[in-house]
């Protein structure tokens, strides 16, 4: 048991997340720094395959990709300390009525890291894109992992039937993660099973998908039939028009992207009764006794805080379905009543500029006629006084 070694003086594992065929995965806290870390402990006839992988993508720096913090080695161990993620992996997704929308931005996304690894200065392929390397955050990011390790043949193997005959992978005798065509091929038609895998008809609850023993897809019944066609083109290889490259498939995904997007809430035009709403808002900040306006979406209240590689659930709501940030109905209609003043507000401010010019006109009116008042007054004192002089004898 691992629990408790501090490797490195630096990191603390914790408790363990995933005891897998060739690793075990750890929770830990980086006790330099005071951060959550992801500890992958590697044994001894693995250490070659995970070290060539990590050379490979150890400058690597994506949204869409997990982050490598550190690589260790010590008593014939390899330690790989990765970002710690929260959020919910593919399992947890599979248990979710996403919507197409939030299964084709799944897609997208995961094509983004395909084509950062794949881009003309890396040329790295992942090789091992299954379920157990897919993670979305709590923001809604879809984080890639395992990048260039040993494929699972296995699981492949399984899937290799579906959409017509054809070898589980390509090229097998080449370095794992080196580019070539057909590799790019293969991870292409690794994302079409992932996301064939949560469009596909099933039990409602299950968390895996089988494939048929006859090579068929088959699909649920609320999914839009442009997005099957477009799966289908990405899983069978046979297929015309199939899709080879993660830059078709993100083409594609995106169009699709485009067309599902939830429209963006528009304002209702405010009413009397909304005004009088606003008002009593205002009122109420302006006397201190407003706590809160209305109430905002929360997508994570109970959520379970999951590793990049457990298989546990959460229950926080998919980001792409709700967004923690997207607007209700009822948010630009209460920022609008909130920014518009009352009618009881314009009508005074109104009065009280009117009262304001005529003040001001009236004392500018003052002015001329005191001056004429003055000016008669110093012409008829004058007319007296020379009056007087000649008129009344001395």
């Amino acid at each position: 048991m691992e629990t408790g070694l501090l490797i490195y003086e630096r990191y603390r594992l914790q408790n363990l997340i995933q005891q897998g065929t060739s690793s075990s995965i750890y929770y830990g806290v980086d006790e330099v720094l005071s951060r959550a870390v992801a500890v992958k402990v590697v044994p001894a006839q693995d250490m070659a395959a995970y070290r060539s992988a990590i050379k490979m993508t150890a400058n690597f720096s994506h949204p869409n990709i997990i982050g490598l913090h550190d690589l260790i080695i010590e008593t014939n161990r390899l330690y790989v300390v990765q970002e710690f993620i929260e959020g919910e992996n593919f399992t947890t997704l599979m248990q979710k009525p996403l919507t197409p929308f939030a299964v084709v931005d799944i897609g997208s996304q995961i094509c983004e890291a395909l084509l950062y690894a794949g881009s003309s200065t890396r040329r790295v392929m992942h090789g091992d894109l299954t379920p157990g390397a897919i993670l979305r955050d709590r923001n809604g990011f879809v984080r890639v992992n395992n990048f260039a390790l040993p494929s699972d043949l296995a699981y492949f193997q399984k899937w290799s039937n579906m959409g017509g005959d054809g070898p589980a992978l390509a090229e097998t005798e080449l370095p794992w993660g080196v580019a070539s065509d057909a590799r790019r091929a293969d991870d292409t038609r690794a994302v079409g099973l992932l996301l064939y895998q949560l469009l596909a008809s099933r039990t409602p609850g299950t968390n895996t998908v089988e494939p048929r023993p006859d090579g068929r897809l088959s699909f649920q019944r609320n999914v839009p039939p442009e997005l099957c066609e477009t799966v289908a083109r990405a899983v069978a290889r046979q297929h015309p028009n199939a899709i080879t490259t993660p830059e078709s498939l993100y083409a594609e995904l995106r169009l699709l992207a485009d067309a599902y997007e939830p429209p963006v809430p528009t304002a209702i035009p405010a009413t009397s009764a909304q005004d009088e709403q606003a008002l009593a808002l205002q009122r109420a900040a302006a006397g201190g006794r407003l706590a809160t306006a209305l109430p905002i979406r929360d997508t994570d209240r109970s959520g379970l805080h999951i590793s990049p590689f457990s298989s546990g659930q959460s229950a926080r709501l998919p980001a792409a379905d709700v967004a923690p940030s997207s607007p209700t109905v009822a948010d630009p209609a209460l920022k609008l009543a909130q920014a518009r003043p009352s009618p009881y507000s314009e009508y005074q401010q109104r009065g009280q500029l009117q009262q304001g010019q005529q003040a001001r006109r009236g004392r500018s009116a003052l002015l001329p006629i005191l001056l004429i008042c003055l000016v008669v007054f110093v012409i008829l004192f004058l007319i007296g006084y020379f009056a007087g002089q000649f008129l009344i004898p001395h």
